[in-house]
């Protein structure tokens, strides 16, 4: 999995698909009927369909679940799901290509994979391309989904849409620490750091007591400083017309150091190399941490629980911090997470049938309906915004579904259920400057064998050697020699040649 997709999936987990909120921008109206979800066809045997994807639910439903019925019963369909929870998702991904056994619609996280794309190559899937256009309902993804997921100029899969910036482990700060200490938002690096050292210092919380965190980190949470460093999104970036790896650059050794910075000063977690999302949620939700990595959309989590103590709490999103050269910087995506393809086992008459079903997840209704459930039983509408029932918990509407249709809209990280329109158009203010503030990953819709397969085993060797210098374990010298070799390394070259191949056959050059 590229590091890319690790963030979505990180942080997708951490919130569950529930707190996004409010369809906006799709085809038709709510209550409008889908003109192509019936897979089976508006009369007849329901069509069978076996689908594998992600689940962020706590509990996964099953056949006698209220919204697999509903869903079944609007598309005329008899499902067969296997739930895959997002700590095994990569894994049972390699082990169910591998086998053969492979279902009608089979969810990717990482369309990179080097087995899936082997399996493309030999002509495993269904090209989709000739068939999308006679699905109405799947314009309303947005063409930057479909053409970033893109397998050799072909639609080999069905996009799982996702808001460009919003996501990803960028820093949540506590405005009323902010406040309370005579801090503005911070801006750069340093004035995050100096946040970070008055949030340690000087009692923000008012206790009397030095025990409140400056950012609670996981070591994944870190990487948004070794891209504001290289101004890039993503592994790559270019330079004079080619790709070069972040990892290796002057650049990334100066995030090191700053973050070994953070470190020293007691400005991090102690353990964020062993720190686990759980602790991370903990540290925020007790009220001990003044910032920590998450989407935007945690921001309202977050401030609703801590409010019950402390009704000043505000736990926001910071728009951008601006790296060493000036430049703004905020975590952007691809504009998709995950997809589904088809088995070329699949005869073409089921094709289409699939086609439908999917189809039917991005109309309106369907949208609604896999995200929210049905209006006044799982959620109440006030002025445009939701609020989920305890009829959505018990029906296990969180998660589950949503891993199908992804909420099509960019309130997926701006608009959670039960937020004031305060805070709500503050998301929508702040995902505004993030949109100027956000660099393009150059690597986007890229594919290298060698660096699905070598890849991973690299940049773990960089990430182990970057932490033992945090953690004072070995000295920066001993940095700059590993990376000296790693430049030097067959595989690492070998990488970067067909990485830039692709750039240069991408980019017509």
């Amino acid at each position: 999995m590229n590091q890319k997709g690790k963030k979505a999936l990180y942080t997708l987990s951490t919130v569950g698909l529930a707190t996004a909120v409010l369809l906006s921008g799709c085809g038709g109206t709510k209550n409008e009927p889908a003109k192509t979800g019936n897979a089976g066809g508006t009369t007849g045997a329901p069509t069978d369909v076996s689908l594998m994807v992600i689940n962020y639910g706590a509990q996964f439903s099953d056949q006698n679940n209220f919204l697999w019925k509903e869903i079944e019963k609007r598309t005329n369909t008899k499902l067969n799901i296997t739930w895959v929870s997002p700590n095994n998702i990569i894994e049972k991904t390699n082990v169910t290509l591998a086998s053969g056994d492979i279902p009608d619609l089979m969810y990717l996280e990482d369309l990179n994979l080097a087995q899936f794309r082997s399996m493309v190559a030999q002509g495993a899937f269904w090209d989709l391309t000739p068939f999308l256009k006679d699905y109405p309902n799947f314009k309303n993804i947005p063409a930057y989904a479909w053409e970033n997921s893109k397998i050799n100029g072909k639609n080999f899969v069905i996009p799982r849409p996702y808001p460009i910036v919003g996501g990803g482990l960028f820093p949540l700060i506590r405005k009323d620490w902010l406040d309370k200490l005579n801090l503005k938002m911070p801006e750069t690096l340093e004035e995050f750091k100096a946040a970070l050292k008055a949030f340690v210092n000087n009692d923000p919380d008012g206790n009397g007591q030095k025990d409140t965190t400056g950012y609670a980190a996981t070591a994944g949470s870190l990487n948004f400083i070794y891209n504001t460093y290289n101004n890039t999104n993503g592994e790559w970036k270019e330079k004079d017309g080619k790709l070069t790896p972040n990892i290796t650059e002057d650049a990334s050794r100066e995030a090191l150091l700053y973050i070994k910075g953070l470190y020293d000063e007691g400005l991090i977690s102690k353990d964020f190399s062993i720190l686990k999302l759980s602790n991370i949620n903990e540290a925020v939700n007790s009220g001990k941490a003044g910032s920590a990595g998450y989407a935007m959309n945690n921001g309202w989590k977050f401030t609703e629980e801590l409010r019950k103590s402390n009704p000043n709490a505000a736990m926001v999103p910071m728009p951008y911090v601006k790296g060493p050269q000036g430049n703004k910087f905020t975590i952007a995506t691809s504009g998709f997470y995950g997809a589904f393809a088809i088995p070329k086992k699949v005869p073409e008459d089921k094709v289409k049938k699939l086609l439908a079903f999917m189809d039917y997840g991005f109309s309106s209704e369907g949208n609604t309906l896999a995200n929210y459930g049905v209006k006044d039983t799982h959620y109440t509408e006030t002025n445009g915004l939701k609020k989920t029932t305890e009829k959505f918990a018990q029906d296990l509407l969180d998660g589950n579904f949503m891993g199908i249709y992804m909420l099509n809209s960019n309130d997926l990280v701006t608009l959670v259920p039960g937020i004031p329109s305060d805070f709500y158009e503050l998301n929508k203010k702040v995902y505004t400057e993030r949109e100027q503030a956000a660099p393009k990953d150059p690597s986007v819709g890229l594919f290298s064998e060698s660096n699905a397969k070598l890849w991973p085993d690299i940049k773990k060797k960089v990430d182990d050697m970057r932490v033992k210098v945090i953690l004072g374990q070995e000295k920066i010298e001993a940095y700059d020699a590993f990376i000296a070799n790693l430049k030097k390394d067959g595989d690492l070259q070998k990488i970067i040649k067909e990485m830039n191949d692709a750039y240069a056959q991408k980019n017509g050059k």
